[in-house]
This record gives C-alpha cells, structure tokens and sequence, in this order.
C-alpha cells in the first residue's frame, strides 16, 4: 500500500443467467405486528452529544473546534409499512417512482439467494424475480436510461454476487397494466466479471454530461471499481470496467502516529451522486471523493474505534474517533433541487442512524426506527409517491429479514429536516 497518508477530516464470460417472474399469493404483509411493537413509538429522548476532536491534517496546535449543529436527541420513528422477504435473506434495497400512477410505485428488494422482489407501497409482494444461482445484493434505481435515440426507460441496477457481474433490470409499466410482469431483465449477454479476485457487494448509479456510471463496492474488501453503463443492441444494457481503487489503509491518528486498522475494514456502504460520492469503510469511518474514482479520499467522519491498536488479548483496544460513529454501516443520500441535502449513515452497535448536512459535511444528530438493526440496506427517496408516502420515503433492512418502509415527512419533522418532492 502506499505511503503514509494524511487525512483532511472536514467538513468471467459468461451468458447471463434468465430470471423468471413468479407472482406471489401471500396476503399478510402490512406490517401490523411491527406497528403493535410498543418499542417503536415515536419518542424524543434527548441526548446531547459532543463530537469529538478530529484527526488534525498537519502536525500544528490544535486549532478550536469548528462549530457543529447541535445534536437533535435521538428521535425513535414508527415505520408505516413492513415489506417481508419470502426466501433468501433480505439484502439490497430500491425505491421506484411509477411515471404515472404514483399508488403503483414500489420497494425492490434483494434477497441473497432469493431473487430480486418487488413490493407495493403497502408491503405486499407483487412478483418475484429468480433464477439458478444467483446471489443478489446490491441494488440502486435509474431513471431514463437511454437505450437509443427514442427510447428510454426506468431501470435497477442489482449485484450478484454468485456470477461477479451486474445484472440489469427495466421497468415495464405499460406492460404491466396489461397483465404481464413489471421488471424484465435486460442485462446484455457476455458481460464481464467486475472484480476478477471477489465479488460485488453493492452498487451506486450516477450520470454526467459524459454518461451513465455505477460505483460498486467488492464484498469483503475496500476496494472499488467505476463501470459505465452503455446500451446494446436488442435494448440491452451493456457495461465497461473503467477503473478500481483501493481505500488506503496506511492511515495516521490525530497526532500522525502511523495507524492500520484494527481487524478486517471492508466496504460496507455506499451513497452518490454526479458531485460526490460518499463511502463507509468498517472500522474507519465515511470516506468522500469523486465518483469517477479519481483523486484522493478523504475522510468526513471517523469511528469511535478510529486509531485503536490491538490488545493483549488479540481483540481491539479503546480508539479515539467520533462519538457519533460507533461503527458505520448503509449510507443513503436525501437529495432535492436547490440543496446539497443529506446523508444519512446507519451507525451499527447502537441501531441509529446519524444524519448529516452535506457541503460541508456537518453532523446533525441520530434517530432509529424500530426494529431495524441499521447494519443493513438503505434507500431514499424524496420523490412523492402514493399515500402514505405523498412527501417521500426511507427504507431499511429489519433485523426481522424484511425491508421497514418509514414515511420521510414523519423523521424529516421530528429532526428539523427539509422535505421536497420537486424532481
């Protein structure tokens, strides 16, 4: 790895596998049994909290510490909806806007070993995507995915972890209100395995004026390739490997000690845009750099267990990082016109997630919705969707292997957040 590095702290060729659609008959899937949970009510506990000194770039006197919103309590929110997954294990999680019907949006969700899923607004499962050895995890939703000059089309965009590639998804709602099945598989045939040495965990789409990205997330590693996605023929989507990177791991503590840290440190979160992309490293903190992977990271938020050294025992000692990060986990963006908006980051060991403000990156406080773990998937979106959800939504893995579907105006009121529905 390279040398030690300073760090700001601011602010496998193969055809595709075919999925089948298979519609489902369960009925029981509105969540009453998480609602009748007295744990979630909604309840302010306030519990200030003091961030903690970060580390400093230069070897100078510690400068005052710039001045940090002050943190809102823990605010404890009621989801409206449970979405159960059927098979597999719940993973990777999607938000789809309908075009024209907003009641017939839905959640899609992965489940490893068991197919991609897709669930109305009310948790019902409305089909379910499968297929031979597949492993699906990752998922992130694109709208207006050119395919040709006068064609385009909402697409998911999943990793599957058992063949090493993407697979593509497009949403097909004319069809659907003929009687046939919402998603479709698109994926081009022959497409490359993107880390030849693992597996992709998950997965980021964003588009600039050159085209369409994805950023996806080795399982079990730091490392990150950039993939642009590109049409083909058949109205397929093809896509390129165009780089990797590394996380650094040679890192320096407050006082440029040299630091590695303590125990494994993978990728286990990701959030992006067209300005920035935001990753969450296991044992390190939230990394910010730019999304087509090129300059250097830099970190914007450190955990608690930041510069521990191992004990005599083998396990980690006490670190020196962020009180607001007992470990990080999903990371998902609030994104509306006008406002850089949020990020948001499930903080594992505690089961909250720490809200930001982002440019510059600046913490706000915690809040968590009741039982959901934040160890696992998240999505966002600010899109107006069907009732309950007119002003938005939040979806998060549950500890009860089912997506926890939260009504966006509900936590954004009780944390002072802003809610938009523009585009």
């Amino acid at each position: 790895m390279t040398a030690v590095r300073r760090l700001p702290i601011a602010g496998a060729v193969v055809a595709a596998v075919v999925l089948v659609a298979v519609v489902s008959t369960s009925a029981n899937l509105t969540g009453a049994e998480l609602l009748g949970d007295p744990e979630v009510d909604i309840v302010i506990a306030p519990t200030p909290e003091q961030p903690s000194t970060a580390p400093s770039a230069q070897p100078t006197p510690a400068a005052p510490a710039e001045t940090q919103p002050q943190a809102r309590g823990q605010v404890y929110v009621r989801p409206a909806g449970l979405a159960k997954v059927a098979g597999g294990v719940a993973a990777g999680v999607g938000i789809w806007r309908h075009p024209t019907d907003r009641r017939k949006s839905v959640v899609v969700g992965a489940a490893e070993d068991g197919g991609i899923a897709a669930y109305n607004l009310a948790g019902r499962r409305l089909l379910r995507l499968h297929g031979p050895g597949v492993r699906l995890t990752g998922v992130d939703v694109f709208y207006r995915f050119r395919f040709d000059p006068e064609w385009t089309n909402d697409i998911a965009l999943v990793t599957d972890g058992a063949t090493g590639r993407l697979r593509a998804l497009a949403f097909r709602p004319v069809a659907a209100s003929f009687g046939n099945p919402l998603i479709e598989e698109v994926t081009a045939p022959d497409m490359p395995v993107i880390f030849p040495d693992g597996f992709p965990r998950d997965v980021r789409v964003w588009q600039d004026a050159t085209g369409v990205y994805a950023v996806v997330a080795q399982d079990g590693a730091a490392r990150l390739a950039l993939v642009r996605l590109v049409p083909a023929a058949g109205r397929k989507v093809a896509y390129e490997v165009v780089r990797t990177l590394d996380l650094p791991t040679d890192l320096v503590t407050h006082d440029l000690t040299p630091w590695t840290p303590c125990g494994p440190a993978p990728v286990v979160g990701l959030a992006a845009d067209a300005s920035t992309l935001y990753v969450a490293q296991r044992g390190v903190g939230i990394w910010q750099l730019t999304p087509d992977l090129t300059g250097q990271p830099s970190l914007v938020d450190v955990v608690s267990g930041f510069g521990a050294l191992p004990a005599a025992d083998g396990t980690c000692g006490p670190g020196e990082g962020s009180d607001r990060l007992e470990d990080v986990g999903a990371l998902a963006l609030y994104r509306a016109p006008g406002s850089p908006g949020y990020l948001i980051a499930a903080t594992p060991g505690n089961g909250r997630f720490a809200v930001y403000n982002r440019q510059p990156v600046q913490y706000m406080g915690k809040f968590r919705i009741g039982s959901v773990p934040a160890t696992g998937s998240l999505a966002i979106t600010n899109l107006a969707l069907g009732s309950p959800y007119g002003k938005g939504m939040l979806a998060a893995r549950t500890s009860g292997n089912a997506f926890a579907l939260v009504r966006w105006d509900d936590l954004a009121r009780r944390m002072g957040l802003l809610v938009d529905t523009r585009n």
